[in-house]
């Protein structure tokens, strides 16, 4: 069967690429991957797959389905497809799914009618690159019917499999004050100004007292007018990450005890839009061992740390605290990702490389996770175990 396999997935090589063209030809973001989503369900419609389109009210989300026989594991294949907002693919989302459906087709066509009972289960997942569209889906009730979730992802180095991530609170601060003339009334004035800086000095100091694996970051967002007026409104983005989900938790309410003191400080107000909490990714040690026997089985060299950690965060991490998890990272181009040198070779011989690597190594370790049911059954206590699902 593994033959049989791989030879439908070497088959469908023009057709994978020609999809992975197409949707970096048609860069979208934010949940607006309209043209991708459309192209993604009808090519897996036309597979046989049941379609269901925009689950938790994202138009371009969508879950395809295929089962064979009763009984057996439930085995997610996960994708995006978003690009980089005024940028395109240079994060490589484009190859995902195409790789995914290339997985699930060439799964089907050598599973259907055999007495190998599994359900397939092809999610698009929308706007990873802004709020993260897996963490709306996963608030909904996705992922959990899943015993194993597969994504796979571009890297700059050999292959590896995903380890932790950071979690990620990230905030938009509106201050207001109240206007005045800086040099005639200055007395008259709140600075709105003043607010925002305090609370970037108060992210500083507490940037002493917070655990190690730690991140916050800030930024101006939007300019405050002329130098001679007191600044009424004042725009400021944060972001606090941690490589522990309890722990960002407790630094939630400090950090927001940081803005108020600035208003109180000022005599100013603040109004804050919170954005969904990205968890930190909970690595599956079984699943990552059956990758590198998938790995080792295709001849894809990998890096001397099977698992390496983040020092970044996806919305990957809310689907791992849901369900047993991995990501597998597939060669792509020797450059940072987010890169024009990545947008450069989208569409290259490094792009289908990685593309139909991706493919070859999702489908083989699904047939991993089916021949070897144990493995499932281990990934699924070691998730237990890390989660305290159960207790």
């Amino acid at each position: 069967m593994r033959e049989t396999i791989l030879k439908s997935i070497d088959a469908m090589e023009e057709k994978l690429f020609s999809m992975s063209c197409d949707i970096f030809d048609h860069p979208e973001w934010d949940g607006n991957e309209v043209y991708a989503a459309e192209l993604l369900t009808k090519e897996l419609e036309d597979l046989g797959f049941t379609v269901e389109r925009g689950l938790a009210g994202l138009p371009t989300s969508f879950r395809a389905v295929w089962k064979n026989g009763e009984g057996g594991p439930n085995i997610g294949l996960l994708g995006e497809y978003d690009a980089l907002r005024n940028q395109g693919h240079a994060c490589g989302h484009h190859m995902q799914t195409p790789a995914a459906f290339g997985a699930a087709a060439a799964l089907k066509q050598a599973l259907e009618g055999t007495d190998t009972p599994v359900t397939l289960t092809v999610y698009g997942t929308p706007a990873e690159e802004t709020f993260g569209g897996k963490i709306n889906m996963g608030e909904q009730g996705c992922f959990r019917e899943l015993d194993v979730a597969i994504g796979t992802h571009a890297t700059s180095m050999d292959a590896f499999v995903g380890g932790s991530s950071m979690a990620l609170q990230s905030y938009i601060i509106t201050f207001h004050g109240q206007s005045s003339h800086a040099s005639g009334a200055p007395w008259k004035g709140r600075s709105a100004g003043d607010a925002m800086f305090l609370s970037f000095h108060g992210i500083e100091c507490l940037r002493e007292h917070v655990m190690d694996g730690t991140r916050m970051h800030y930024t101006v967002r939007e300019a405050m007018g002329p130098s001679n007026v007191v600044p009424a409104r004042a725009v400021a983005g944060f972001t606090v990450r941690s490589n522990d989900n309890d722990y960002l938790q407790t630094l939630i309410p400090r950090v927001e005890k940081v803005f108020e003191g600035a208003c109180m400080m000022t005599e100013t107000t603040c109004e804050y839009k919170k954005h969904p909490q990205f968890a930190a990714r909970i690595p599956n040690e079984p699943l990552a061992n059956a990758a590198k026997r998938v790995f080792d089985s295709l001849g894809i060299k990998t890096c001397d740390q099977l698992i390496r950690p983040s020092g970044g965060s996806t919305d990957f991490g809310n689907v791992s605290v849901l369900c047993p998890s991995v990501m597998i990272y597939l060669p792509y181009y020797d450059a940072p990702a987010h890169s024009e040198a990545w947008m450069e070779y989208g569409k290259s011989d490094y792009a289908r490389r990685c593309l139909m690597g991706s493919a070859r190594a999702t489908a083989m370790l699904v047939l991993e996770l089916l021949e070897h049911p144990d493995c499932i059954r281990e990934a699924r206590a070691e998730f237990d175990r890390r989660t305290g699902a159960g207790k």
